[in-house]
């Protein structure tokens, strides 16, 4: 467990580390939704939706502790899905909303929904780590792993497909899809995603005391 949570730290943070602030920029870069319906949406998901979210694996761990690491294995790839979104020009428009405003909302709806099940998904990757090794072995792994991430931030800004810009890692899909379908990076990228939830499910399967 604490050898694939390091390759999850490294995984991640070489492929999504890079277009971060590119990503956060495009919740507020809608010109037509008025920041106030942007922060609204925000108080909804990561307010209401995500206390929702709390409320129910709370009850439901009572009995299933295993439920939330188990569902957060399932969500695959959220955080690289809402980069894909906000990045590639998908989410830019919606035409199928009903206007400029609601394809700008519906837009950062989803972003905001994929941030939260990311979020989830975070909470369910720790209570792995929470069942499976002790307290002092837990901030050791953390420790070590904000180190290692450092080094893999590092190393993406200077070799990553996506040191500058979105690269082929998340390619413009707003001029079609076969183009960015057809870069090698995007499905290296997408590949490694899923990979950290299939080893996860491989080692918490073997490790775990109560098994479902």
């Amino acid at each position: 467990i604490i050898l694939w949570f390091f390759v999850t730290v490294l995984i991640q943070n070489y492929f999504l580390s890079a277009p971060y602030g590119r990503n956060w920029g495009y919740l507020w870069s809608s010109h037509h939704a008025k920041p106030y319906q942007i922060l609204l949406l925000i108080v909804l998901f990561f307010g209401f939706v995500w206390a929702g979210f709390l409320y129910l694996f709370g009850v439901l761990s009572k009995d299933h502790s295993w439920i939330l690491p188990v569902f957060a294995i399932g969500l695959g790839a959220p955080r690289w899905c809402q980069m894909l979104w906000g990045i590639s020009g998908i989410g830019q428009s919606v035409p199928w909303a009903g206007g400029r405003v609601a394809g700008a909302l519906v837009g950062r709806s989803l972003w905001l929904w994929l941030g939260v099940l990311d979020a989830v998904q975070g909470v369910g990757f720790g209570m792995i780590l929470l069942q499976t090794l002790t307290r002092i072995h837990i901030a050791f792994t953390l420790i070590a792993a904000q180190v290692l991430g450092s080094i893999a931030t590092i190393l993406a800004r200077a070799t990553a497909p996506n040191k500058i810009g979105p690269g082929e890692i998340f390619p413009d899909f707003s001029a079609g899809y076969a183009e960015g379908l057809g870069k090698a990076w995007f499905w290296v990228a997408l590949v490694f995603q899923l990979l950290i939830c299939v080893g996860f499910f491989a080692f918490f399967r073997k490790e775990q005391l109560s098994k479902p």
